[in-house]
């Protein structure tokens, strides 16, 4: 429960933070991040997702769909099994940040629903998304009323409605008096709050079904998090840092119109009355309506229910067991939860361990239990990484977009069968190094972008943009995103058409032209590409740009674009110079970093000889004073305040 338990595990991840707070860990690169390339969509940067482990004959079918955010491209994304991309909503829309992808039903069709926005810090400002199977967005839905824009936490359509409503959360700052509470530590003025809000609207017209704020039935006091604690509480003393006290961060609705309620900062799930928003019972937190037979939870995502009747109710969680400060287990996991409304107790009866022993998620995560086989989808938050269960645990799939270093994060991944017919057309691209000399050769790369029932495809070529066209053969899709022709001639012209499993056309291409490049470009060529042009070395002419009037160096502006020059330095792109620049502040930081490293050890050390008395028997020797007042406020609110009452459950 405390903080400084001398564990490996959690003096680890104590370092870890460290190294974020200076800036070394975090870095955003090819390696930390692998970024697709494509010939025929050099537009899409999505991430490579890598398969760790694949079982195919337990594995469920379908999608997966995930969106990370803080990558070179955040939107939502499409992949299968074998982590071929399907669909990049950067090549359909732009990148955007995204979260929760997921099919949905509206009007009577699969849909494709996910909130975008804006990110801030533990939060988002946006709406809304419903996109048809051809990618096109058919409705955006906002919050409702005079108060702040959605939240990225929950954008659902409620099924009980046949998709006609949406669940919503809402983030609203609020000035509230902070000063009542002495464990709050503010004490002149008054402060500000976030009040947890959430909203079913109706997705035609915008009205209002059913509000519920937080302030009207959990007070304050009973927060986890307190104000100034973690990276994402806020200190609660100024309009732009209000104080998140409750961090509603998911929603769900039953047949009886009820909702389900997850509130991480407060580690405690609500079920609320749909009639008039009182809490009916409260799972965790302070003042549960429920003993614990055998776990604990804390912080928590992703609240669902399985089932319900009048004496059970069966739900999932993902429990995070971890704000990245307090701890109330090793690890995180997903878990399934029966509660007893008789004898009023909660029993875990399934758990689903981490791809790691140890795997602490202290932000974000999913549990979706998938429909099929009872088996489960797991994203581990900030780790980017996902993994499939079967009903008894055990891991059949595993897959990771990036690594921990690069700070790439998935709030939720889910999956789902999904047909995708994309509007726009087959996209391909043609190369040839040699062109019209003797055994010159040509490679076709042809994708379509979101396209999942294309099977095959089929090349057409000619020596005229005209034609006459004649058929050079077909190849398979293979589930690849981008499938590619070598053929052993040249060809100047060429389209593709795409093809599904009974051979009916589904598109073409536009007729596109081969590049060949020039005599002097071409010693840099093999068969397939050309190398990266670099910029001019030392020494070399450098040939003037011609212009009547040039500004003036002072009166220019400075280069406002995107530089992705961090991001693609590693595969060696880079000119001399920045990249000297580059490891001298990496040497910077890791002479900071290491003094960071040898100053957690020290601290640790001393409070560990603390815990025992050491200090105090060295003090008394010496007949030294010391105020203990100020470690014994820190210490407290370091702690998890409901270390007595896990105390008296048996859990510690």
């Amino acid at each position: 429960m405390s903080l400084f338990p001398a564990t490996s595990t959690r003096l680890g991840c104590l370092i870890v933070w460290a190294l974020f707070a200076v800036g070394i860990v975090a870095e955003l690169n090819n390696e930390t991040s692998p970024t697709h390339s494509f010939k025929s969509r050099p537009d899409l940067h999505a991430p490579i997702l890598t398969i760790d482990l694949i079982k195919p004959e337990l594995v469920t079918p379908g999608y997966i769909f995930l969106a990370p955010y803080r990558n070179l491209d955040p939107a939502p994304y499409i992949y299968d099994n074998y982590g071929n991309l399907v669909w990049s909503g950067a090549g359909s829309g732009g990148p955007k940040t995204a979260h929760a992808p997921r099919v949905c039903t509206y009007k009577g069709t699969d849909h494709l629903c996910f909130f975008q926005g804006e990110q801030q810090k533990g939060f988002a400002r946006g709406h809304g998304v419903i996109m048809d199977q051809s990618y096109r967005v058919v409705k955006t839905v906002e919050s409702t009323g005079a108060g702040a824009s959605s939240d990225m936490h929950e954008f659902k359509l409620t099924p009980f409605s046949n998709g006609t409503t949406a669940l919503m959360t809402v983030y609203q700052p609020r000035r509230y008096d902070l000063t009542a509470n002495p464990r709050f530590n503010i004490r002149n003025g008054l402060g500000w709050i976030v009040e947890g809000v959430f909203q079913e609207v109706d997705i035609e017209t915008g009205a209002l079904i059913f509000e519920w704020r937080s302030l009207d039935h959990v007070d304050p006091s009973a927060a986890w998090t307190l104000p100034g604690t973690t990276d994402t509480s806020g200190d609660g003393l100024t309009q732009q840092t209000p104080w998140d006290y409750f961090h509603l961060n998911s929603i769900d609705k039953n047949a009886d119109g009820d909702y389900l309620l997850s509130a991480r900062h407060v580690s405690a799930v609500y079920k609320v009355s749909g009639e008039d928003g009182h809490i009916i019972w409260q799972l965790g937190g302070n003042s549960p309506s429920f003993e614990q037979t055998n776990f604990a939870f804390s912080y928590q995502h992703h609240a669902r229910w399985i089932s319900e009747n009048a004496t059970h109710t069966l739900l999932s969680l993902f429990d995070n067991a971890s704000n990245n400060y307090n701890w109330t287990g090793p690890e995180s996991s997903g878990i399934i939860l029966s509660i007893n409304h008789i004898d009023l107790t909660a029993t875990k009866i399934q758990s689903y361990a981490p791809p790691s022993p140890n795997l602490i998620s202290s932000s974000q995560g999913s549990f979706q239990i998938l429909p099929d086989n009872g088996g489960a989808l797991i994203v581990w938050g900030e780790h980017a990484h996902f993994t499939e269960h079967t009903s008894t645990g055990e891991i059949v799939l595993s897959g990771k977009l990036a690594d921990r270093l690069s700070d790439v994060m998935i709030y939720r991944s889910y999956k789902f069968p999904w047909v995708g017919r994309p509007l726009t057309s087959p996209a391909l691209y043609a190369f040839s190094r040699d062109g019209e000399e003797e055994n010159a050769r040509t490679t076709f790369w042809a994708s379509w972008n979101g396209a999942t029932e294309v099977v095959r495809w089929e090349l057409w070529t000619a020596d005229e943009r005209g034609g006459p066209w004649g058929n050079y053969g077909s190849a398979d899709r293979e589930g690849r995103f981008e499938t590619e022709f070598f053929i052993e001639r040249f060809e100047r012209w060429g389209f593709v058409v795409a093809r599904d499993g009974g051979g009916m056309e589904l598109g073409r291409s536009a007729v596109v032209k081969t590049f060949v490049p020039s005599a002097g470009l071409r010693q840099y060529c093999d068969e397939r590409d050309c190398a990266a042009a670099r910029g001019l070395e030392e020494g070399e002419e450098v040939v003037p740009y011609e212009a009547e009037d040039s500004t003036r160096e002072g009166e220019r502006t400075t280069d406002r674009g995107y530089d992705t020059a961090h991001y693609y330095g590693v595969a060696g792109f880079e000119v001399e110079e920045v990249e000297g620049r580059r490891r001298r502040r990496r040497e910077e930081k890791w002479v900071v970093a290491l003094g960071v490293v040898i100053g957690i050890g020290v601290v640790w050390g001393a409070l560990a000889v603390w815990r025992v008395g050491g200090w105090r028997r060295v003090l008394a020797r010496k007949g030294g004073v010391v105020d203990w007042s100020v470690w014994w406020r820190w210490n407290r609110y370091s702690r998890l305040k409901q270390e007595d009452w896990w105390e008296g459950k048996g859990v510690l």
